[in-house]
């Protein structure tokens, strides 16, 4: 049994003594239960929203005859006020529903939401990646919406499945890529990582922004030869080691299987590749700190691939810096795309569950979605958003960084959302890093990483 579900049980036992507890409690002078506790639904959606404690859980259900739909999420600033400012709107515009945005606590989100959600007293919608469903779909705690986007169908509204239909064809497995074939999440907007560098030494050196991996180790040759700095650092080693391996066919996961596609003579040469860049100085295999911009900032690197929100940490008093496109190609055109958006969670009453879906529906109409894009600093994805005449005037005005990202939205892809699959992102680090390090050859680090990789898939 996985740590989250023996949490589970242990929050549904909490609730079961509170429930025998509650019988002998004193009353209030108007005759009900001096009850103060409070549930503590902790999430994690943005990284610097403090943790102001417990969060008070409304009961779910229904108020007159809407049901209730919850939103749970840790958003603050604009985009809080953005997801508050929907909810009325959209409660606004019909009778069926109402949806209330709850803003949590960050620290434990997701252990603190899946409990609720396994005990029925949860959220419908909280707004992470396509792999944090994977949970909810193993223990039938998510909802398949793929059933209200038929219905909608068969009564001649098409929304959902033309949004859907929109987004760029390798971005779908996000979408419908879970094991058992069904819709559970949907993106909300886009970022992903670009390419930085240091302008100054590029210049000097006569150098392009690289567009290829040769590319990139070319420049990285030179910069060393001339500076005696690696030219190139991940800040986030798994994401580029994913793109190699798609961008030269390697594949990735064989859904029916349940094993990895890669492993073969193409996957070793290109740890073989990255492990003699490491060991010749080109590349840096982590950073000295906890982040790649520190190294970039110190000039202990000239370029590293990261973040698009990378600019707004990146100081460079000594130096010109400059931001480019990553690569996206090889032999096929591949971009992790990273794409946070909302997660259909099962409530004990299906009108609920209807009504989360039509509040998303409503989320992911195009000037909505616009909106949407533009408080997060980011990209949409839907190519019926991009046709909207707000968001292309947002596109015109967007920071360079966006700007690079947009470049790559075409080859954006993903990976299948099954049972073990995020495991695969901390092995392929894990197992490159003994390559590159020198504690395994590049041929042991890939037979091991095959190996852990089809136990994790295997469950």
């Amino acid at each position: 049994m996985s740590l989250r579900k023996v949490l589970a049980v242990l929050f549904a036992v909490c609730m079961l003594i509170g429930l025998c507890c509650g019988c002998a409690q004193e009353t209030a002078d108007d005759g009900t239960p001096d009850d103060s506790s409070q549930g503590t639904p902790d999430t994690p959606d943005e990284p610097d929203t403090p943790d102001d404690g417990d969060a008070e859980i409304p009961d779910g259900g229904e108020t007159g005859e809407r049901a209730i739909v919850q939103i749970w999420h840790t958003y603050t600033g604009d985009q809080a006020a953005y997801l508050e400012q929907q909810a009325a709107a959209f409660n606004e515009s019909q009778e069926e529903y109402e949806v209330q945005v709850l803003e949590q606590a960050y620290s434990g989100f997701e252990d603190s939401v899946y409990n609720a959600v396994a005990n029925g007293v949860g959220p419908s919608l909280i707004f992470n990646y396509a792999s944090t469903a994977v949970d909810y779909i193993e223990a039938g705690l998510a909802v398949n919406i793929q059933t209200y986007i038929d219905e909608d169908k068969a009564q001649g509204d098409t929304a959902m499945e033309d949004y859907i239909a929109s987004l760029p064809e390798a971005m779908k497995t996000d979408v419908m890529g879970f094991a058992d074939g069904g819709i559970y999440y949907l993106p909300g907007c886009t970022t992903g990582p670009i390419f930085f560098y240091n302008k100054t030494m590029y210049d000097a050196l006569g150098l392009s922004a690289p567009t290829t991996w040769e590319e990139l180790a070319s420049n990285c040759a030179a910069i060393y030869n001339e500076y005696g700095i690696a030219g190139y650092l991940a800040d986030g080693l798994v994401d580029d080691i994913q793109a190699l391996l798609m961008q030269n066919g390697e594949g990735y996961i064989d859904v029916d299987s349940k094993t990895v596609e890669f492993g073969g003579e193409g996957t070793v040469e290109i740890f073989q590749w990255f492990a003699d860049n490491v060991a010749a100085g080109y590349f840096a295999l982590s950073p000295t700190n906890d982040y790649a911009s520190d190294d970039f900032n110190t000039q202990l690197v000239a370029g590293f691939s990261g973040s698009c929100v990378n600019d707004q940490y990146i100081t460079a008093q000594d130096f010109e810096f400059a931001m480019a496109p990553w690569i996206a190609s090889a032999e096929e055109a591949f971009y992790t795309a990273w794409n946070r958006g909302p997660i259909f969670l099962k409530s004990s009453d299906e009108a609920i569950d209807r009504g989360a879906y039509e509040f998303i529906k409503f989320f992911l109409s195009p000037s909505v979605n616009a909106g949407w894009a533009q408080v997060n600093s980011a990209i949409s994805p839907y190519g019926t958003t991009q046709a909207d005449a707000d968001y292309q005037a947002y596109l015109e005005n967007v920071p360079e960084s966006l700007q690079c990202v947009q470049a790559n939205l075409d080859a954006s892809g993903s990976f299948p959302n099954i049972p073990g699959a995020s495991q695969l992102r901390g092995l392929l680090e894990e197992y490159l890093t003994y390559a590159a390090s020198g504690q395994m050859s590049a041929q042991e680090a890939v037979d091991g990483l095959v190996a852990a990789c089809n136990e994790a898939l295997a469950g």
